[in-house]
């Protein structure tokens, strides 16, 4: 691909169509300065385009148009842990998945020999509400299903082995862009490798791997995933002419 083939559609502001969203004005202006051609509304003349916006937006936008480098498969395959960690279990935090939260889950959070468990419906936690409410048994099964029907979320809950908050924050996000990682050190765990050779058999263009030296904690569409304080909005836009434009 050529600068010229390449465009970067951003969601746009609510009131105003032509308007990066502000979350990404600073990034769009990064990648225009690099030379990429940015918009919120595909060019005709554009024969590649790369999404950067909400995960809410993307299904209708990938499937009326074709030129997009990622399918809605590829979004799913890594927006969902319950399709992505099968590939890489044997990396990441100890997890099963279920489709309602009762005692028989108890039961096998027990004979795992666990007495705390991290919960989240597939995609999300609670910790957005407070830190600590995606916990069992800090937050009780009945009060989590409240908050998670609140939140209109499908899918299984997945249960994870608790990790120490302090042991998850050494955490770093790892970007893949077209088969290969970046990060703004050039440093990547063995573990982060590994799980990048098998994750690519998904399909996806770009995705993130977040991982500490010792484990996957998760992985996330490219589209979606932000770029984290410690990247800046150069250095990604970098990356995205080096592999795309």
């Amino acid at each position: 691909m050529s600068s010229k083939d390449l465009q970067v559609i951003y969601q746009s502001e609510p009131c105003n169509q032509k308007q990066v969203h502000w979350l990404y004005l600073e990034e769009s202006k990064a990648l225009q300065a690099a030379g990429i051609y940015v918009g919120t509304d595909a060019d005709i003349s554009s024969k590649h385009l790369l999404f950067r916006g909400g995960r809410n937006l993307i299904k209708d936008l990938y499937e009326k148009e074709i030129r997009f480098i990622n399918q809605y498969k590829h979004f799913e395959l890594c927006d969902s842990m319950f399709h992505y960690l099968p590939y890489i279990s044997d990396l990441s935090i100890e997890t099963f998945f279920v489709a309602d939260l009762n005692e028989e889950v108890e039961l096998l959070i027990k004979n795992k020999g666990w007495d705390k468990a991290f919960i989240k419906k597939d995609l999300k936690s609670l910790e957005h509400i407070e830190d600590g409410k995606s916990l069992w048994p800090n937050t009780s099964f009945n009060e989590m299903k409240i908050l998670y029907n609140e939140m209109k979320i499908d899918g299984k809950y997945a249960i994870r082995k608790f990790i120490d908050k302090g042991i998850i924050d050494q955490e770093e996000r790892y970007w893949i862009l077209n088969g290969n990682i970046y990060h703004r050190d050039n440093l990547i765990p063995d573990i982060v490798r590994e799980a990048a050779n098998r994750l690519n058999k998904l399909g996806s263009k770009y995705y993130t791997i977040d991982s500490t030296p010792e484990f996957v904690v998760e992985v996330n569409p490219g589209e979606c995933s932000d770029r984290h304080a410690v990247n800046s909005a150069e250095i990604f836009a970098s990356w995205i002419k080096k592999e795309f434009a």
